[in-house]
Formats: C-alpha cells, structure tokens, sequence
C-alpha cells in the first residue's frame, strides 16, 4: 500500500492562539448558536472542511460541525461554563484552544480564530487524529496506512458527473393502508441521475448524524459514500482498524464511532482488494437508533395504537441494530476512476404486537427493517 494521497500532503497547522474568551451567551435560548471563523493568517483566506468541535474539560463533546467555504462554523450554545475549541483537518494539525467561558447573556458575538500556517508530517497527524481510540498506536498507524492509500479513490468515487449520467434501477419501499393496517411492498423504476446514490453532505452527517427526520414525518437514513469517507469530520469522529478476511482476498479497514458520539452513526468494514488496490464493497451497520426512533417514530406508533384501543400501556421498543445498515459495491469505470455500482440501504420501521385481556391492550413495539437499494445499469456517455 504504498499510493499516496497527494492533496492531503498539504501542510497546514491549526493553531489556535486564543486567551480566555468570556462570551455573553444565553443558554436558554431556543436555537442560540456559537458561530465562529477560521481564517488562515496573514492572508485571511478562510480555512475550509475543518471539524470543529465544542468540549468541555472532560472532553465531552456539546457540539460538532465543519467550517464551510468561507471559514464559517455554528454549534449550539451549551449550558453556561468553560469549554474548549478542538479544530481538526486532514492535512492540517489538530489543535485544542485555551479556555472558554460562556456566560448567561441575551447576546452571542463571532470568534474570529486566525489559523497560521505550518508544514507537519503526514503520518504523525493522522495518527495523532486517531489518539483517543482505544487502539494501539501500532493498529492506529496501519489503519491510518490503509486509509490513505485509497483516499483518492473515495474522494472521487461519489461524483460521476464527468463521466456522463447514469441510468439506474431504483427498488424503494411502498406502504398500502389494507383492512385498518399497514402493509408493505416494493416499487421499481428505472431513473437517470447523476449520482448513483444520493446523499447527505460530509458536514450535515457530521453535525446530525447519519438518520434525519424532516418535520418529524418523513424519515430518512444515509450511507457512508466516498465523499464521508474521505472528509476530515469522518476521521474525526471514527475510529479506525484493519480487518482480515478469511482468505486474504481483501484487507479490510475497519471503522466505528469514537466514544461518546450521541447521533444515529456508522460501523462497519471497507474492503479493499488485495491485489488491486482498489475498493470492492463496504458493510455498514446503524448505532445509536433507539432515541432517534424514541424521538421520531414512537410518538405517530403511540397515538396510531391510542386511536383504536383504550387502556392502552406500552413496552420498551425492541430494537435490533445488527439488521440496520446496508452495503455499497464499487466498480471500476475507466482509468483511475471508481464509481458506486450497486447500493442497499436497510433502514428502521416500526410495527407492533399486541394482546388484549380485561379490557387491557398491551402493545410491543419492534423495529424491522425496509430495504431501498440502487443498481447502475448503464453509463450515458456526454
């Protein structure tokens, strides 16, 4: 494995040069944000795809976001008292800042964070992006290894737009109201898009999380495409590892979120072929999906089952992630470029049983999955 990522071989430092910072927030603020600005000094350019991170002292985490194109972060405004700012990028060195305090107050103001720049070597950043995993750093260094020498691949494996459109097979799943109940089918098109998987932004999954329910109805579950993979938030967030196959066709890099990491995520294994080089498929499974179905689904299940029952009590949702998850297979196209051919993404539901006895009904909750998959049946040349 010895193809290098050129681009990352950038050597910028993120130095945060900052005094104790006393901030007039207000805590009880709906929505309230702490936003800020990393610009490069000297120069002023803004400091892009950075993960920026709010910590307090004990390291845990209040808030995580990327800088956009200008530099440009927001994270909620926590209860008041002192934090930190951790900056991360591949390329760049990771960085905590000097104390932050955030007090009561009805105003928030933009910290502007100049980022000076410093040459750093490659494998040692990368590493040190990895030190709180609860790894050796031997494990860390051949995982961070692996990674960089497909981290071409998955930067460009997302976007086929140059290639031409894609003409795909679409399966996506259908509900039917039949006889006072739910029922579930399948629905086939054929499409031409794009992309052959649609997906959130590395920011968005960064900041929310990889499960996303828009106006608490329409739920909707991502999958870790190249662009996450390669994005600096993904190695900031996620704990890395070298898997073996069975049969040494494959070497897998193992991947799962760092500890304490609230929203819906992902684990799983990307492998590689070992002759090759190349991506051949990726597993993945959801964690952390009982308080987004807590949140999300339970509340419509409740009042579903209230509408036609009296006396009704509720057992805890019975949730099993190993079923959620999905996988994405990768394929060759032309010289040096890789593309998703095939995905399957398996995403919670819930339905329940129920049993009725002196006029009490008991209901049971449980999560199963639906499928949405995707298959690229052709390239339409430009």
């Amino acid at each position: 494995m010895t193809n290098k990522y050129a681009l990352v071989r950038s050597t910028l430092a993120a130095s945060l040069g900052l005094a104790l910072l006393v901030l007039p927030l207000s805590s009880q603020e709906a929505g309230a944000r702490l936003s800020g600005l990393l610009l490069t000094e000297g120069s002023g350019a803004p400091v892009e795809g950075a993960y920026v991170a709010l910590v307090d002292l004990s390291e845990v985490v209040f808030g995580e976001t990327l800088s956009n194109e200008g530099g440009a972060f927001r994270l909620p405004v926590p209860p008041p008292g002192t934090y930190r700012i951790q900056v991360t990028r591949i390329g760049y060195q990771s960085w905590v800042s000097d104390t932050l305090h955030i007090a009561s107050a009805a105003e928030a103001r933009t910290l502007r964070l100049d980022v000076p720049v410093q040459p750093i070597p490659l494998p040692e950043l990368l590493v040190s992006a990895q030190n709180d995993c609860p790894t050796t750093p031997e494990e860390r260094r051949r995982a961070l290894e692996l990674y960089e020498s497909v981290l071409p691949i998955l930067a460009s494996v997302s976007s086929t737009a140059d290639l031409g459109a894609l003409r795909m097979e679409m399966v996506r799943p259908t509900v039917v109201w039949k006889r006072g109940g739910r029922h579930y089918g399948r629905d086939t098109t054929t499409v031409v898009v794009l992309k052959s998987l649609n997906n959130a932004s590395p920011e968005h999954l960064v900041t929310y999380g990889y499960a996303e329910s828009i106006n608490d109805s329409v739920n909707t579950f991502y999958a870790p495409d190249g662009d996450a993979l390669a994005s600096p938030g993904f190695l900031a967030t996620h704990c890395l590892s070298t898997v073996e196959d069975e049969v040494g066709a494959s070497i897998g890099l193992g991947f799962e979120p760092k500890p304490g990491r609230a929203p819906v995520d992902v684990k799983g294994v990307l492998w590689i072929d070992a002759v090759a080089g190349g991506p051949r498929e990726l597993e993945f499974q959801y964690t952390s999906l009982r308080p987004f179905l807590r949140r999300y689904l339970e509340p419509s299940l409740r009042a579903d089952v209230r509408s036609r029952f009296n006396r009704v009590s509720f057992h805890e949702t019975a949730v099993d992630e190993s079923l959620f998850g999905g996988v994405l297979r990768f394929e060759r196209t032309v010289s040096d470029r890789w593309m998703i051919r095939e995905w399957t993404i398996l995403s919670p539901t819930l339905l329940y049983r129920l049993t009725v006895a002196d006029g009490r009904t008991t209901v049971w909750p449980v999560a199963i999955p639906l499928t949405t998959s995707g298959e690229v049946l052709a390239i339409i040349r430009h």
